[in-house]
């Protein structure tokens, strides 16, 4: 009688208890694919769109005393860890008329904080103010303060600006200075200086909230900041892709050990049946190495199974991602699923060896032919 013939008898024998480990694998395969993809997205989404968004590493904050304005120690806040670099000046007021349609804007110089918040490349010439992209290809006339035609060069940045400065327009540093000499404060104009805070990384945002906090009496000073609630999605950001990770490990443990707990009683079931082959001549090693061979080949349904079932999944975001986020995800997920295979026909080896070495060990075999 033929090795491969005793465990395809077997394997007919037990077919719904195989089934049940082919849909455990393939539920095991699947979870961890979607598990690892799933954080890796989350990870390359939180990092580079929150941690370390450029655009988002920014404090705007207001301050008002008893007594009207509040005077920040511009040198003190520069010298707070993660501070890259500060923004203290008044917003000048612009009156652009785009094809006959008048709006005010409020204007800041252009430096390297708030060039950051746009998205222009290279600096501005002198004499010249800087649009959001809506108002290009219009026919544009500015106005100052006082509402006098303003000779100046316009150019445009993409988009329509950080979140707290969203609208606004840039002037070239010579513009700046001529056109914030008009303001004068109590007369024609009632704001604040903006305090911009650029940090290194928008994950410094929560430790520099803290620190700035600590540097004023609430009962002498009110602050506010336009980044107010910031600090928190960066911290739930961390906390939640931690959860995440945690979460589909304690998964993928219950559904391996529920799968673990399925060969053993497989293996358990055939005893009487490997007994026997024992007897019979038939070495451990040669057991095992059959049996395994026997559960792989019943798993290669499973692997096939797996990479149509992705393909379907690919098939259906084509029409909905950009191409090359197609590829990216395409070749990502096959070389994941490439791997992930081979650590599951190492996992199922493991889990036949271990546990048919200590069925066919010599003790167990004299106790079992004792009883």
């Amino acid at each position: 009688m033929k090795t491969l013939y005793v465990f395809e008898y077997l394997k007919k024998k037990h077919r719904s208890t195989l089934r049940k480990l082919a849909v455990l694998n393939f539920v095991l395969l699947m979870l961890i694919f979607f598990s690892i993809f799933t954080i890796l997205i989350s990870a390359d989404n939180i990092y580079k769109n929150v941690l370390t968004n450029e655009r988002l590493s920014m404090v705007l904050i207001n301050g008002y005393s008893k007594n009207g304005e509040y005077q920040y120690d511009t040198d003190k806040i520069k010298r707070l860890p993660n501070v890259k670099n500060i923004v203290y000046e008044y917003d000048v007021s612009l009156s652009i008329e785009a094809d006959g349609e008048t709006d005010i804007l409020s204007a800041l110089s252009f430096n390297p904080t708030t060039k950051e918040a746009v998205s222009f490349e290279g600096d501005l010439k002198e004499n010249t103010i800087l649009l959001p992209e809506r108002f290009k290809g219009k026919k544009i006339k500015a106005y100052d303060g006082e509402v006098e035609p303003l000779k100046a060069n316009i150019e445009y940045y993409k988009g329509e600006g950080n979140y707290f400065l969203k609208d606004y327009s840039y002037l070239s540093p010579d513009l700046y200075k001529k056109l914030s000499k008009q303001i004068k404060i109590g007369e024609n104009y009632d704001g604040v200086r903006t305090l911009i805070v650029n940090l290194n990384k928008t994950e410094d945002i929560y430790k520099f909230v803290n620190q700035f906090d600590r540097m004023f009496d609430e009962e002498d000073v009110f602050v506010y900041y336009q980044a107010q609630g910031l600090e928190k999605l960066v911290a739930n950001s961390k906390l939640s892709f931690l959860l995440l990770v945690v979460f589909q490990i304690i998964l993928f443990v219950v559904v391996a050990f529920i799968y673990r707990g399925q060969m053993h009683t497989l293996i358990s079931i055939l005893n009487r049946d490997l007994l026997s082959l024992y007897l019979n001549g038939m070495s451990p090693k040669d057991m095992i190495k059959q049996f395994y061979r026997s559960i792989d080949k019943m798993n290669l349904k499973v692997y096939i199974v797996a990479l149509l079932f992705i393909a379907v999944l690919g098939a259906f975001l084509l029409g909905q991602l950009p191409g090359e986020i197609i590829l990216w995800i395409g070749g990502t997920a096959v070389g994941l699923l490439l791997v992930l295979v081979l650590l599951n026909k190492w996992f199922v080896r493991h889990i036949i060896t271990k546990r048919m070495k200590k069925e066919l060990s010599q003790e167990n075999i004299v106790s079992r032919l004792r009883n």
